[in-house]
């Protein structure tokens, strides 16, 4: 291709449209749920770049890429990151903007405006405007101090330093206005992230975080090319990977050798995808008339990208060409705005705001109307001109008194609901994150709220969705069996039973479910006899091994050995038999088709050297903020962390190797399989070599080392769920082989169905992949294929060299390539890994289950796996009807069973477990009957286990209940692929495990363990929801009962539409006299302690059933709000209407208003206690301030020259107030005491026995 050709771009087949399988799949997830009926649960990405951009290094853009003016026809966007929402200049404009899209603040904006109006006749500018601002400024106030820590976050990143190619003309920039450097020589020098730019070349130390997406062009490892990054901060994963130069950069040390190369990098358009990424690399060179040819290509991939945020390790330095910065960078693509979410009291409040409104409407109808009539009536009296000034038609004076009932009635709606919901749930927030109880101690990570508006939804989960691998298990993998050549080894009782064999015992024989795990009835030994047991196994198996071969590198330490079978050591001493050849080919295929890195360590733990430059020492310049002198405290904190480190390495320590080797693999399961095969004899101990050319793999096997060169690798992918490699073998094989592993349903397809091997094979192996399946087991197929013919193979690496540079459809090519090799492949055999269950998961899911929460399994395990894993934790139990599912993909019609209802639990309700797989998933979901009919049965359903299932399926299945059910639903996962899940659900919880940080970052709320779930909905969500759902309905009340006495004073003041209490009473009533006291209880109150929740989980039912907060108790709340008014107006009114004054005069106006606003204020700061279960300092403090308050402004505000001036001598020095003012307080709180009497006592539910319970506990 010449560079006159024009670039690239979305248009055409070019880089752009090459993506990977797990591309695919998550664009087909994205557009999926896009479309479900819930939109708001749809990922949002942020927006990327349309088309493939070409990148130019030390040659000129080509003229067709210029515009007129000489600029880039497609300009990049700069390294600064910005994630803040605000500017200095900004702020104001576009936080009242955002405040004000608000119904509600817009609401009070508007009443503030009306009573600014001189014909309502406020005379108090300030009183008006008050409420509105204070629930403005403090909104910004919130706002601008998150924005802040959003603008230092981003100073800090945009600042910090890296090295830059100096005196270098970037093409990619021809009017670049880098200032120039005072060094003349081609040197790197410091650079800040934010003046990066692509096109730049970029000199990593070891230990510095790479500030922009780019092409590796060399490393320290001149031989190999090699350069080991820290991938933590985009995926959570600890462990160390490798990334690749490109071969023909290897040489490259100094800014010097840079320019002596011309060359342009074509890339697609910057995608979200972590793990895909497929380019070219090109050579050029100037020909005698100017003209720049290409001269050579090279394929890119995801090994020769850093991305922003890795970290260079164990690698002195790395040279690498800038290809994407600021927001086109992976990790803020990744960085995509999480779905909206909005809890189900929030929503249901919504509903009550619009109760109250039309109330409001309804009472300034009436007055509106009634005011219209009695003008009307008076005007048609003669002497009506005597008494009356007001001039207006009827109808007028009426539409004046409308606006002026919206006045009087505006506090009907909370002005300041929504603030102290937002503070409210603040303090719910932090109560969470410092719980002790959901603290990790191995991972010193609490529980971290990231959505604090969704603490309520937390105490009405009906509906858990769990996925199993790392949720559920530890994802820790131990080697626990294996089947090679048809023949079982590890199943000689070494190890203590599995969990999902015991799963399957309780299955298979009911009647020892209640017996330990260590029961005699069961085929392990007890637990008291296993060490003795497995002490003895050892022995014999170190005794075969030492006459096998000299053990240097495999551990015979029982702490570190899940497997050790010493009929595995004589049946490797002859590997002339088929057998033994088999079981070589075995353990060598582990130890080659892999992608570990190799670390040594030394008797101490710590790494001496690994596959990259020993003993690298960090050669980042320190910065000014490094030499800061720390604090004594700072001393203690980094040696009680040095201590804790040398703890943990010395834990790592095997004292029974000569040296100790230890695998950083990209998942547990290859990094156990490799170990596995190291301690039986075949140890990897390494790659040498530059990536896919003249890489070798040096294995030791049984104490004699062999180099293989390794040919081509495989990837695994979710889609391919297999893995190869192709290896030359030296003598004595002398032949060229590809390895491969995979799933088996995925392998038997490849297997030569005409080899009299595999028919001897393959039928005794299922058998044992079955065996292990009902053991709970993770199961993977081996296999081989010898590469006779030469010339074939060259043809086949030929085209995939071709593929591999190719522009169109590479990943196709490459993938139809691939899959031309694995086929006719010779079955070795099968491993058997186990992944434990974590700490307390069968306590934590028995709990939730009678906490009325139906709990759904989604794995991609097969079904006699998840059934007996289910039996295991206590999902699944003996009484339960099992109902089965299965689909088969050649038939499109599924008959779901109809459960018979005869199994019964404890408490007389249908025991049924539904069983599902993938197949019979995929029918049902793309059908509408047959939803409706899978959600009618689940609905009958305690448990549910959905079986090789996909993530998109996972999602579906969320959707499906969530948006049928109407009810709250909770997923929790730890992986990339439960993120769809997580997001689709009202409440997401990632598990910050093995998996990386995509499910944390997607979720509402992270954790380590899933038995803190236990604790986090049963106690935390139940005080959350109880208090949120108290504070609401006092709110409400107190509101209620504020507005009717102004409404009963329209009937005796001829619906005049004048203010009732003084203008101060109602502009502060909201905001200062009532508040404190309704937010203490949403903050702090308690109706059971933690201890009884957890030992009583049935209390949880009240907030699945959402008991606490429905629209009987809002019109209860509503109508003892309206009696409330009335006693407490009517006993003034009455009081004040027969007596007079000490002075012989009747009472006037403002006293009697000023009597009933003190007494509502006390009697609403009495409410909030009343329904207080659990009094602390805050209530009680909080309660007695406002009450002081009220009393205090009477006093204080009226010894001025104010509205109220000499109020209160009036009121508080007359004995009427004071005997009036207790009796109303008695008569107003007599039928909320006796109906709650009789409630908590007489008709109890749940939370109020449990209460009873408690209460009488604390006496004995």
């Amino acid at each position: 291709m010449s560079l006159t050709d024009p670039p690239p771009h979305s248009h055409q087949d070019g880089p752009t449209h090459h993506r990977s399988p797990s591309s695919v799949t998550h664009n087909t997830l994205t557009r999926s749920l896009t479309s479900s009926v819930r939109r708001s649960t749809s990922v949002r990405l942020r927006p990327v770049a349309s088309g493939a951009r070409r990148v130019y290094f030390n040659m000129p853009l080509p003229q067709q890429e210029l515009n007129a003016k000489g600029q880039p026809l497609h300009p990049f966007v700069t390294n600064r990151i910005r994630t803040s929402k605000y500017t200095w200049w900004t702020f104001v404009p576009k936080n009242l903007f955002e405040q004000f899209r608000r119904a509600a603040n817009m609401y009070f904006l508007i009443m503030a405006i009306i009573q600014l109006i001189p014909v309502f006749g406020v005379k108090s500018p300030a009183l008006t405007l008050l409420p509105i601002c204070a629930v403005v400024f403090i909104s910004a106030v919130k706002d601008g101090f998150e924005d802040l820590q959003r603008h230092k976050v981003d100073a800090r990143y945009n600042g910090t330093l890296t090295s830059r190619l100096l005196n270098y003309a970037n093409p990619n920039y021809p009017t670049s206005s880098t200032p120039p450097s005072t060094d003349t020589s081609n040197t790197f020098g410091p650079v800040l992230s934010k003046d990066v730019q692509v096109g730049d070349i970029l000199y990593l130390r070891n230990g510095q975080s790479c500030p922009a997406d780019c092409i590796l062009l060399s490393s320290a490892d001149t031989e190999h090319g090699i350069c080991f990054v820290e991938t933590k901060d985009l995926d959570g994963e600890t462990n160390l990977k490798p990334r690749t130069s490109i071969s023909s950069m290897t040489h490259i040390q100094s800014g010097h050798d840079c320019l002596q190369h011309h060359f342009y990098i074509e890339s697609p358009a910057p995608t979200p995808n972590l793990y895909a990424y497929q380019g070219t690399f090109v050579h050029t060179e100037q020909n005698a008339s100017g003209k720049w040819n290409p001269v050579s290509k090279a394929p890119l991939s995801i090994d020769h990208l850093l991305l922003r945020g890795h970290v260079v390790r164990n690698t002195p330095w790395a040279i690498a060409i800038v290809v994407f910065t600021g927001t086109d960078t992976k990790i803020i693509l990744n960085s995509g705005e999480t779905p909206s979410k909005r809890s189900q009291v929030e929503r249901q409040m919504n509903s009550q705001i619009f109760i109250a409104f039309a109330v409001l409407i309804i009472l300034c109808l009436v007055c509106a109307v009634m005011a219209g009539v009695r003008k009307s009536q008076n005007d048609a009296q003669p002497g009506s001109a005597l008494f009356t000034q007001r001039q207006e038609a009827p109808a007028y004076f009426g539409f004046l008194n409308f606006w002026s009932s919206l006045i009087i009635f505006q506090n009907i709606i909370p002005i300041s609901l929504y603030v102290s919901i937002e503070f409210v749930k603040t303090f719910q927030a932090f109560f969470i994150w410092s719980d002790l109880d959901m603290w990790d101690e191995e991972s010193q990570a609490p529980c971290i709220p990231k959505s604090w508006n969704l603490s309520d939804d937390l105490g009405q989960i009906e509906y858990l969705f769990s996925d199993k691998t790392g949720t559920l298990t530890q994802n820790k993998m131990e080697f626990r069996e294996c089947s090679i050549n048809g023949q079982k080894y590890g199943n000689n009782g070494f190890a203590q039973e599995t969990d999902g064999a015991r799963g399957d015992r309780m299955r298979q024989q009911p009647a020892l479910n209640e017996k330990p795990a260590h029961s005699p009835s069961s085929p392990r030994h007890s637990l008291e006899q296993q060490p003795a047991r497995s002490s003895a196994i050892l022995a014999e198996y170190k005794e075969a091994m030492g006459q096998l071969f000299i053990s240097k590198y495999a551990s015979t330490d029982l702490r570190h050995l899940s497997f050790a079978d010493p009929q595995l050591m004589r049946d490797l001493h002859d590997n002339r038999t088929d057998h033994g050849m088999a079981l070589h080919d075995f353990f060598l295929l582990l130890a080659l088709c892999h992608t570990v890195v190799v670390e040594r360590l030394d008797k101490h733990g710590n790494v001496v050297s690994s596959e990259s430059q020993p003993d690298v020492q960090d050669l980042m310049p320190s910065s000014p903020a490094n030499k800061k002198k720390p604090t004594a405290a700072d001393e203690e904190k980094a040696q009680k962390k040095k201590r804790e480190q040398e703890q943990e390495r010395l834990k790592q320590v095997d004292p029974t190797v000569q040296e100790q080797i230890e695998y950083k693999a990209e998942s547990p399961d290859e990094a156990a399989l490799v170990e596995t095969a190291k301690n039986v004899g075949f140890t990897f101990l390494g790659h040498a070599g530059h990536g896919g050319v003249n890489k070798r793999a040096t294995v030791d096997i049984l104490g004699e080392p062999f180099a293989f060169d390794v040919l081509h690798e495989f990837a695994f992918t979710s889609t391919r769920k297999r893995m190869s490699v192709i290896v030359r073998r030296p003598a004595p094989w002398n032949d060229t082989v590809l390895y491969c592993k995979g799933a088996d349903n995925v392998m038997y397809d490849r297997l030569d169905k005409d080899s009299p091997i595999n028919h001897s094979r393959m039928e005794q192996t299922q058998q044992d992949i079955d065996a292990y399946s009902r053991e709970g087991l993770r199961t993977l197929v081996l296999g081989y294929r010898r590469l006779d013919d030469p010339d074939a193979f060259a043809d086949w690496r030929a085209r995939m060299q071709d593929a591999s540079t190719a522009l169109e459809n590479r990943s196709q090519r490459m993938e139809d390539l691939q899959d031309e090799l694995e086929q006719h492949l010779t079955l070795l055999g099968a491993t058997a890994i186990e992944d434990k269950l974590q700490e307390g998961v069968p306590d934590c899911i028995d709990d939730l289950r009678h906490a009325g929460i139906k709990i759904w399994v989604l794995t991609g395990d097969k079904m006699e796996t998840a059934i007996n894993i289910g039996y295991a934790c206590n999902l699944l139990d003996s009484g339960m009807e099992l109902l089965m599912v299965k689909g088969d993909g050649d038939s499109q019609h599924i008959t779901l069973p109809v459960p018979t209802s005869a199994a019964k639990n404890e408490s007389g309700d249908a025991n049924i477990g539904l069983v599902i797989d993938g197949a019979a998933l995929t029918v049902i979901l793309n059908d509408d009957k047959l939803k409706a009919q899978l959600v009618e049965l689940a609905i009958q359903c305690k448990s549910v286990i959905c079986c090789r299932v996909s993530p998109l399926q996972k999602a579906l299945v969320v959707e499906l209940i969530r948006n049928e059910q109407h009810v709250v639903t909770l997923a929790i996962g730890d992986g990339a692929n439960d993120v769809s899940m997580i997001q689709a659900a009202n409440v997401g919880v990632g598990i910050t495990g093995q998996e990386g940080v995509q499910a944390a970052m997607a979720a509402d709320y992270t954790i380590a363990q899933f038995r803190f779930l236990r604790k986090l909905l049963l106690v935390q969500g139940h005080w959350s929801y109880e208090r949120i759902a108290e504070m609401i309905l006092n709110f409400f009340f107190k509101n209620i009962f504020w507005v009717f006495p102004s409404l009963w004073f329209q009937i005796y003041s001829q619906f005049s539409g004048n203010i009732f209490y003084d203008y101060s009473f109602l502009q502060l009533y909201n905001l200062i006299f009532t508040v404190a006291p309704v937010v203490v209880l949403g903050a702090t109150d308690r109706d059971i302690s933690a201890k009884y929740l957890q030992r009583y989980p049935q209390v949880y039912q009240v907030g699945v059933k959402q008991q606490l907060y429905t629209k009987p108790r809002f019109w209860l709340y509503f109508f003892d709000g309206v009696w409330q008014s009335v006693v407490v107006f009517f006993a003034f009114f009455f009081s004040y209407q027969v007596n007079p004054n000490p002075q012989g005069l009747p009472e006037s106006s403002l006293q009697f208003s000023t009597s009933v606003a003190v007494t509502a204020v006390f009697l609403a700061n009495l409410m909030p206690g009343f329904n207080t279960f659990a009094w602390t300092w805050f209530q009680f403090v909080f309660v007695f301030l406002e009450i002081l308050i009220v009393f205090l402004w009477v006093v204080i505000y009226g010894a001025f020259n104010t509205s109220i001036a000499g109020m209160a001598f009036k009121v508080f020095g007359s004995w009427d107030f004071w005997l009036t003012f207790f009796v109303a307080t008695v008569v107003a709180f007599l039928p909320r005491y006796t109906c709650t009497f009789i409630v908590q006592w007489w008709f109890p539910n749940v939370l109020h026995q449990v209460r009873h319970i408690e209460y009488a506990s604390k006496k004995l």
